[in-house]
């Protein structure tokens, strides 16, 4: 196989193949006539016919037919096929395959970069890769491949979990070991579930006995609670929600703040403003944070990055808004701080997070943060 793109990465590549790169031989190779773009919009490359153009990349010898099974798999998702080509090495031409994309419509007019995908796009890629090929040879890759961008957004959760500088105020206990014996994925869709076995270090400084946990996983989610400061108001969001249904709730519609999943790639800023664009047509002027939290952390990965959103109400007119394609139906409310108050500290908020940030706001309103977050 010719490799030009991602799989150019040894770490990503192991992944795939699930055994180490020490024991396979690669050599640089270039195909004459061609070049690499990035794909329009997307965090990988295409290769294309250009006349005079040099592809270079790794061509990779002895492969048996359970890699090439890994390899077909892991890049079907991306409409990728392999094909014949002729590649030049130090050791004269060589036929290979290499991995197609007949669709020129997705090729951007940027020159792919290796390095700059590494830095950018790597470790959520090898965590993508992982939990996509850990179905290999469990479910098709047709049924796994609509999966893929949820794996991304989980993996794009986990990279933002590893590089947060934040260790919390708790001290934990020890050297914060946690030992895993053994991890499973029982279930893999828009949400993932992952079941546990492990050790994990006692405030004594012993180790566990073998535990079972099981964690339902999600990406980061951006919370945001619209304020001006001018009319004292807040903009809440209604609308119906499964889990409250799917409990058996009669009403199954709440309050809540603007709120929305953060894209591969996105940080929470980004995020908080992209949401109250689309889910109320507002343009926040500024964000101050309120909290970064675990709204459950007993068995939930869900990580809320929560935002109070300074903006102009005043002439704010509510009006029925989601976006089609994920068959949103919102209507927004515009309430006075002091009845949302009141509505927080009588329980009526069904929302948590609504009611967090509702009373956070009450106390800090009180301490002028407001004003002195816009004079700075």
């Amino acid at each position: 196989m010719f490799f030009y793109g991602t799989l150019c990465d040894l770490r990503l590549c192991e992944i795939v193949l699930g055994r180490s790169c020490d024991q396979l031989q690669f050599s640089e190779a270039v195909l004459h006539d061609h070049a690499i773009y990035w794909a329009r919009g997307e965090n990988f490359p295409v290769i294309v016919r250009e006349q005079g153009s040099l592809a270079k990349g790794l061509l990779l010898r002895g492969l048996d037919q359970a890699d090439i099974d890994k390899l077909d798999y892991y890049e079907s998702g991306f409409d990728y096929a392999p094909v014949p080509v002729t590649v030049v090495t130090d050791a004269g031409p060589k036929e290979v395959s290499v991995y197609y994309c007949d669709d020129p419509d997705v090729v951007s007019g940027d020159k792919w970069s290796l390095s700059d995908w590494s830095e950018k796009w790597g470790p959520t890629a090898y965590g993508a890769a992982e939990e996509f090929m850990y179905h290999f040879g469990k479910s098709s890759a047709s049924e796994m491949d609509p999966k893929f961008p949820m794996m991304e957004r989980r993996a794009h959760s986990w990279r933002m979990a590893q590089e947060d500088p934040d260790l919390g105020i708790e001290a934990g206990a020890g050297d914060r070991h946690v030992e895993v014996i053994d991890m499973t994925r029982p279930y893999t869709g828009f949400f993932a579930v992952r079941d546990y076995r492990l050790h994990y270090r006692h405030f004594d400084g012993s180790m566990s006995a073998e535990v079972s946990r099981a964690a339902f996983v999600s990406g980061d989610a951006s919370l945001v609670l619209p304020y001006d400061p001018e009319t004292d108001q807040i903009l809440v969001l209604e609308q119906f929600r499964i889990a409250p249904f799917a409990r058996g709730d009669k009403n199954p519609w709440l309050f809540e703040p603007i709120a929305g999943m953060i894209d591969l790639g996105e940080t929470p800023e980004t995020c908080a403003r992209r949401e109250a664009e689309e889910e109320a047509g507002l343009n926040i002027c500024n964000l101050i944070p309120i909290s970064k939290s675990y709204p459950s952390p007993g068995g939930s990965t869900t990580f809320f990055h929560s935002f109070l959103g300074i903006c102009d109400l005043k002439n704010y007119t509510p009006k029925l808004g989601g976006l089609d394609d994920e068959n949103e139906d919102i209507r927004p409310h515009l309430i006075s701080v002091d009845h949302a108050i009141e509505m927080a500290i009588l329980g009526r908020f069904r929302a948590l997070p609504l009611a967090m940030m509702v009373l956070w706001l009450q106390q800090y309103r009180q301490s002028d943060l407001v004003s002195r977050s816009l004079r700075s």
